[in-house]
């Protein structure tokens, strides 16, 4: 497993117990790559939980799918790769662990989410959204987008091959890379782009092919594969909604909650792109908060 496993503390402000989700979408350990991708297509979900019976053992995100497949090259079909062969450990917290602790927990080993209870009983989840939307309703932060907005990003012309980008974004571990035409930007590609394009039920038959071929010139992300080929333009989330740098970070949260995207462009004054604010930028808001 790619990260170890973590029981966290407490304190005494509001803790996670108020924000977290029972709901919990699992999956079986004995399940294989394609259960998994079915589960997560189905469900519209990035994540799933695997169980060995009742007992939580991992996490598996649609990020490590890629990530995954990208450096797989045993030839194997989707039905003879077992899930805990991508599967990350959870990191998990007590119940009385405060809302910024969590941020700060996230934050500190580059999570998405945090398993609310222990390995011998899962009580819920806390994601990055579950802490946004505790930031909006419940803080009274005053910082600006300028304090915390990403001021250097990725970036990659629209008519670039989704195989250099997917080399770009795995290489550098970044889940997104803004789309430009003309050096102005006009687009978005994130991790949950390239899984939707990559593995839709219609065309999981065409990427089992690519993965089992020994061609390397016909493997899924290659130059000349099904996906590597494709042009930036055709999957990129078209337009990049926007801040101003001097607007509130609650605003900036607030937004992405009602957009339910994971990040916005900032913009300067002049109109201008000067930087991305992403969810993660508002969980350092939140852990710095007074």
């Amino acid at each position: 497993m790619a990260r170890s496993e973590y029981l966290v503390g407490s304190s005494p402000d509001d803790t996670v117990i108020e924000i977290k989700n029972a709901d919990i979408i699992k999956a079986d350990v004995s399940d294989n790559l394609y259960d998994v991708i079915i589960n997560l297509i189905t469900n519209g979900i990035s994540k799933l939980f695997i169980f060995d019976k009742n007992l939580p053992v991992g996490i598996v995100t649609d990020k490590d799918i890629i990530r995954f497949l990208y450096n797989e090259r045993s030839g194997k079909r989707f039905d003879e790769i077992t899930v805990d062969q991508i599967m990350n450990s959870i990191c998990y917290a007590i119940d009385s662990l405060t809302c910024k602790q969590a941020a700060q927990t996230m934050l500190i080993n580059k999570i998405s989410s945090l398993g609310i209870g222990s390995r011998q009983h899962l009580s819920g989840i806390v994601t990055k959204t579950d802490l946004l939307q505790y930031y909006v309703n419940r803080m009274h932060d005053t910082s600006k987008v300028l304090d915390y907005m990403t001021v250097s990003y990725y970036s990659a012309d629209v008519e670039s091959k989704l195989h250099e980008i997917i080399k770009k974004m795995i290489t550098c571990d970044v889940s997104r890379v803004v789309i430009t035409e003309n050096q102005t930007p006009v687009g978005i590609i994130t991790n949950g782009d390239i899984f939707r394009i990559t593995m839709s039920i219609n065309k999981l038959s065409i990427v089992q092919s690519s993965l089992t071929t020994r061609s390397e010139e016909n493997r899924l992300w290659s130059e000349s594969g099904f996906v590597g080929s494709k042009q930036a333009g055709e999957i990129m989330s078209e337009g990049i909604i926007n801040i101003n740098s001097n607007q509130n970070m609650m605003e900036a949260a607030k937004l992405m909650l009602e957009k339910k995207i994971d990040s916005l462009g900032v913009s300067n004054s002049s109109g201008e792109l000067v930087g991305i604010i992403n969810k993660t930028n508002v969980l350092y808001a939140l852990a710095n908060a007074k």
